[in-house]
């Protein structure tokens, strides 16, 4: 017999009796039962769904710092109905990391899910950011065939034990393919992928470590703890992930900020930033390491799905830095800061917005109040003179032909003393516009190229030395911090990803 005609006898068979193994839809999160996992396996993840008792418990790899992969039939008996967006019930990921007892452990919710086409895979974007120290596991590019080994890792349930600490590891070989499945089956009676191991990876052996090829989905289950004795068969099932490369790097590298600003909102003399999530649209705070870099996320707001652009600046006048928002009905908002990374009464501050594009702040007139630098969808550049009430007053025109600018970004880059402007035209190049003193800015000054990557920007004084440096937004939401040297040009970028 073929192996390929071996491999659809058994898939039939699994397919009758997928609700007794109960791989489709485990109860409880727990491991293969193989020996535990060797820190090359430390991106093994694994995913809880649900807000109670029982649970159900799936397994999953990390992709990147932000995104891990699993079995879409985790989340719904058929994976035709689950739906990209937040996931229906609370669902939190645990990554135990290279060494459990310390930082490079990891648990939190997932924000999103986002399924693959007629494939039993869904990525699942996690609210917040794994330490850098978690490895993320290599995809692989080329497909197994029959006759092929490889390892299996999962976080179910062992021979001995139902919900393990660690994860687990099992050989296993290929003993047949098609155009979206893998037949395997255990190179040993003690190799099985056991309940809790729906959605982990299966790997393969490579110089540069383990790649993903597939996703454990079914499995009789034999030699796991709670399956009769009598069920020796170690064959399973795993879906193919070969041939999703491009989809999965394009789903990871997916950004999900929609505008950024900058400011000490904390109080703790260090600049922030603050992101609004375009996904769940929640505001949140990336709070700054003094050195340049950002330390992971707090929600601070909800409902912000609505905002077209946003800028800080102590627009109230009483020291702490306040957030101003353009909404997309055209309403002008001041949201004051308390200087404890929260926002106070909201003050209305203006109406009528709706044409402007592209927003910063700064002491433009040099009043010693913050302003608001606008550039209108006609590519006209207007100040709005900040009164120190968290208002502003009528437009004072500091420019025409802006329409070949795509991002700005306000702060005193020359150290005059005058607030000035930095751009990013649509051609990648970066431009200084000083601050000529007269409400108005001097010609164009090139300071950098090669920002065509660049999605959005703020300025701010981010390692602390009180000269104004750049935030830039690239990829997947990778922060580029370049430190000011106070006479208009900038230090190679600091790079994190909060």
């Amino acid at each position: 017999m073929s192996s390929r005609r071996a491999h659809t006898t058994w898939i039939a068979g699994v397919a009758a009796t997928a609700a007794a193994a109960g791989l489709v839809l485990p109860t409880s999160a727990t491991a293969a039962s193989g020996p535990e996992a060797t820190a090359d396996y430390a991106f093994t993840a694994r995913v809880l769904i649900g807000d109670g008792d029982p649970v159900r418990g799936c397994s999953a790899a990390l992709i990147s710092r932000e995104w891990v992969i699993t079995a879409a039939s985790c989340f719904a008996d058929d994976t035709t109905g689950v739906t990209a967006g937040k996931p229906e019930q609370k669902t939190t990921v645990t990554v135990r990391g290279t060494a459990p007892d310390t930082v490079t452990a990891y648990t939190g919710e997932v924000a999103e899910l986002v399924p693959a086409q007629s494939r039993d895979v869904v990525m699942a974007r996690l609210a917040t950011y794994t330490p850098a120290g978690i490895p993320t596991v290599n995809l692989a590019d080329t497909p197994m065939a029959a006759g092929d080994e490889a390892t299996f890792a999962g976080t179910g349930r062992t021979k001995t034990e139902w919900v393990p600490d660690q994860p687990h590891t099992a050989a296993f070989k290929v003993n047949g393919t098609d155009a979206t499945t893998l037949a395997i089956s255990g190179k040993t009676t003690a190799d099985s992928i056991c309940q809790g191991d729906t959605g982990g990876p299966l790997l393969r052996e490579t110089d540069n470590g383990p790649e993903l090829v597939g996703l454990a989905t079914r499995s009789w289950q034999g030699g796991c703890l709670g399956t009769p004795e009598t069920e020796t068969r170690t064959n399973a099932e795993a879906v193919r992930t070969d041939d999703l490369g491009e989809w999965i790097s394009a789903i990871a590298n997916r950004a999900w900020t929609r505008q950024i600003a900058s400011g000490d909102f904390s109080g703790d003399g260090r600049s922030d930033a603050l992101a609004i999530d375009k996904t769940d649209g929640k505001l949140y705070a990336h709070p700054g390491d003094g050195k340049g870099g950002f330390t992971g996320r707090d929600q601070i707001g909800v409902q912000w799905e609505t905002t077209r652009v946003i800028t800080t600046g102590n627009f109230v006048g009483d020291g702490n830095t306040d957030l101003v928002a353009v909404r997309d009905n055209g309403v002008l908002l001041t949201y004051p800061g308390n200087g404890k990374g929260n926002f106070a009464t909201t003050v209305t501050a203006g109406t009528g917005w709706n044409g402007m594009r592209l927003l910063t702040s700064g002491n433009f007139t040099g009043d010693n109040k913050t302003d608001l630098l606008a550039v209108h969808t006609n590519g006209t550049l207007y100040i709005y003179p900040g009164t120190g009430d968290g208002k502003v007053g009528s437009g004072i025109v500091a420019g025409t032909g802006w329409t070949g600018i795509r991002l700005i970004a306000g702060g005193d880059f020359n150290g005059d003393g005058k607030a000035d402007a930095v751009a990013v035209h649509d051609n990648g190049t970066l431009y200084a516009y000083y601050n000529n003193g007269q409400n108005g800015f001097n010609s164009a000054v090139r300071v950098g190229g090669g920002w065509t990557t660049t999605r959005l920007i703020a300025g701010g004084d981010f390692n602390g030395d009180g000269k104004a440096d750049l935030l830039a937004l690239r990829n997947a939401d990778t922060f580029y911090t370049y430190a000011g040297n106070g006479t208009g040009n900038f230090a190679a970028p600091v790079v994190t990803q909060p």
